[in-house]
C-alpha cells in the first residue's frame, strides 16, 4: 500500500513538473505574441502578474508605461506584417490602441501625483515619453485601416493632453499652489490662481561681501584687526650629559658654607676633605 502512495506521488510531481515546464514554454512563446494571435492571451496575462509583483509608486507608473510602449509597437509590427491595410485584422488594432490608452492614462495619473508632491523631475519625463509616443502613431497612421485610423486620433489627442498637463504643472512647480485639488483621467490639474512664490523653494539672497576700506596707495584705513598673540617659548629642560667610558668627566665642586668655631681664626677658612668622587681618584681638600 505504502508503495502505491508513493508511485502517486511521484506521478504528481511529474505532472506537475511537466505543467510547470508547459507554462514556462508558454510564456517565452508569447513574448512576440500580437494581437489576435493564440497566444496572446498568455502575453497579457504574464504582463498582469509581472505588474502585481512589481512594489512602490514610481515603478508601477513606469511599468504601465512599459506596457503602453508595447502596445504601440504591437501596432506597429501589425502595419508590417498587412502591407495592405484592407487585409488587417481592425479588432487586433482597435484592441491594442484600447490597451495603449488604459496603461497611458494610469502610469500618468501615477506619475503626476508623485512629481507634483517632489520636486517634479517625473513630470519631464512624462512630457518627453508622450511626446515620443505621439510620434509614433502620427508616423503609423497611414498604414492602418481606416476605423483604426479614426479610433488613433483619440489616442493622440490623449498624449497630447498628457504633454500639455506636464508643461502646465512643470510651470507651478515653483509656486505655492501646483495643482488645483482636481484631477481627471490623466491625473491632477493645474491651478488657474496667480502664481505665488513658495517659500519653501525661494532662494534666500546671499548678503554683498564689503571689501575693506583703503587709501589711494591701497593701504587699508580701516581698524586695525587683532593679531593673534604668539604664545611664549617653552624651554627645553637641560639634560644632563652621558657618561662615555674613556672621556674626561669634569664635576663640579659642591659649595659648603664654612663652619666657624670659637677657636679658629674667621679669616682662615677651615680645610675640608671630600671622599673620592670616582674610585681610584685622590681625595679633595678643600681650603
Amino acid at each position: 500500500m505504502s508503495g502505491l502512495r508513493g508511485r502517486f506521488a511521484v506521478a504528481a510531481l511529474a505532472v506537475l513538473a511537466l505543467v510547470g515546464s508547459l507554462a514556462g514554454m508558454s510564456v517565452l512563446l508569447a513574448r512576440d505574441a500580437l494581437p489576435g494571435d493564440a497566444l496572446y492571451g498568455v502575453k497579457r496575462t504574464a504582463e498582469a502578474a509581472a505588474l502585481g509583483l512589481t512594489f512602490g509608486d514610481e515603478p508601477k507608473a513606469l511599468k504601465h508605461l512599459e506596457f503602453a510602449t508595447a502596445r504601440l509597437g504591437e501596432i506597429e509590427t501589425l502595419a508590417r506584417r498587412y502591407g495592405n491595410p484592407e487585409d488587417a485584422p481592425v479588432g487586433g488594432y482597435l484592441s491594442a490602441l484600447n490597451d495603449f490608452d488604459n496603461d497611458a492614462t494610469a502610469g500618468s495619473r501615477q506619475l503626476i501625483n508623485l512629481a507634483t508632491r517632489s520636486d517634479g523631475r517625473l513630470l519631464e519625463s512624462l512630457r518627453d515619453w508622450s511626446t515620443q509616443q505621439a510620434g509614433r502613431l502620427r508616423r503609423v497612421a497611414d498604414q492602418l485601416p481606416e476605423a483604426a485610423r479614426n479610433r488613433l486620433i483619440t489616442s493622440h489627442a490623449m498624449l497630447d493632453r498628457i504633454t500639455a498637463r506636464a508643461d502646465a504643472l512643470l510651470g507651478r512647480m515653483d509656486c505655492y499652489q501646483i495643482t488645483s485639488g482636481s484631477s481627471d483621467d490623466i491625473g491632477a490639474l493645474p491651478a488657474t490662481a496667480p502664481c505665488e512664490e513658495n517659500p519653501a523653494v525661494a532662494s534666500s539672497p546671499t548678503p554683498p561681501s564689503v571689501p575693506p576700506a583703503t587709501d589711494s596707495s591701497g593701504t587699508p584705513t580701516g581698524p586695525e584687526q587683532p593679531s593673534t598673540p604668539v604664545p611664549p617659548a617653552v624651554p627645553s629642560p637641560e639634560v644632563p650629559p652621558v657618561p662615555v667610558p674613556g672621556a674626561t668627566i669634569t664635576v663640579p665642586l659642591p659649595t659648603v658654607p664654612p663652619v666657624t668655631t670659637g677657636t679658629q681664626d674667621p679669616e682662615t677658612p677651615p680645610l675640608i676633605e671630600l671622599p673620592p668622587l670616582l674610585p681610584g681618584l685622590p681625595t679633595v681638600t678643600i681650603g
